[in-house]
């Protein structure tokens, strides 16, 4: 396959200044060499006999991220990574996330929602339950929209791991608040997951080959990340407990959230 050239311009939707979270897995191999090279970026070229004619065609694009924003438990905030990881391993064993998130501090988050009506639901119910008492840590990332060009087949898989990333999040609440709340089985739970693994491993297969020339810094970044998701759902699935599977769902979801957001800053620096 020929390398193409993409072009990409940059147009903010939201006024929002919130660190960049979520500017997406459609950008990943692009953005930062399109920062260094004034918005021309040639992609390496890769020998992929089956795509078709269609597939190597350059074509046009405009992809729309919308502004978004979720809303965590955050159990502590501390100056110190050792004092966060005691509290941490002390809530995962109760079912939180326990996950350090280093954002002015290091934060101990227990869980992610979409909405602050969500976590506060929570929050009350912690409290008055379980004696615990969260602080609400709101989260966000501004709407972009992008305008590419570049060969179909490549932009074809930028752009499914974008939606893959926004799903596997929504998923990922969804399955966890269903397990909260006892309205699904865990067996289930471990087939949805199972299920979403196995489009994973594809999707990372696909990035594999469609860049598998050259490493850019950006596709490199975005394949560990991809792989790292690979591992966490993986321990997800084993889990030994209901408890600990609930844990490690929510671990898993606040990983794809401030995994991005440490992702897309880097991008952006």
């Amino acid at each position: 396959m020929r390398s193409g050239k993409i072009r990409i311009k940059k147009y903010k939707t939201s006024r929002n200044k919130a660190p960049l979270v979520l500017l997406a897995f459609l950008t990943a191999a692009v953005i930062l060499l399109y920062l260094g090279l004034g918005g021309k970026v040639t992609l390496p070229s890769v020998s992929l006999p089956s795509f078709t004619k269609e597939d190597m065609q350059q074509e046009s694009r405009t992809l729309t991220l919308e502004q978004g924003k979720a809303f965590a438990l955050q159990l502590g905030v501390f100056s110190e990574r050792s004092g966060a990881d005691a509290l941490a391993k002390e809530f995962i064993s109760r079912g939180a996330a326990g996950y350090v998130h280093q954002q002015d501090g290091y934060r101990v988050l227990a869980a992610v929602y979409a909405t602050r009506e969500e976590a506060a639901a929570v929050q009350t119910r912690l409290s008055q339950q379980h004696g615990v008492d969260v602080y609400i840590y709101p989260m966000a990332y501004p709407g972009i929209t992008l305008r590419l060009n570049g060969l179909k087949s490549q932009l074809n898989a930028l752009e499914d791991a974008c939606s893959f990333c926004v799903q596997l999040s929504a998923t990922l609440s969804h399955l966890s608040q269903s397990l909260d709340q006892g309205t699904i089985k865990t067996e289930e739970i471990r087939q949805a997951l199972s299920s979403q693994q196995v489009s994973l491993q594809a999707l990372c297969a696909r990035l594999q080959a469609l860049f598998q020339t050259e490493n850019h810094p950006a596709v490199t970044a975005l394949s560990e990340m991809m792989n790292e998701l690979q591992e966490l759902i993986s321990q997800c699935i084993s889990a030994e407990n209901e408890t600990r599977l609930g844990s490690r769902i929510k671990y898993c979801q606040l990983h794809v959230f401030c995994g991005l957001e440490s992702y897309i800053a880097s991008l952006t620096r």
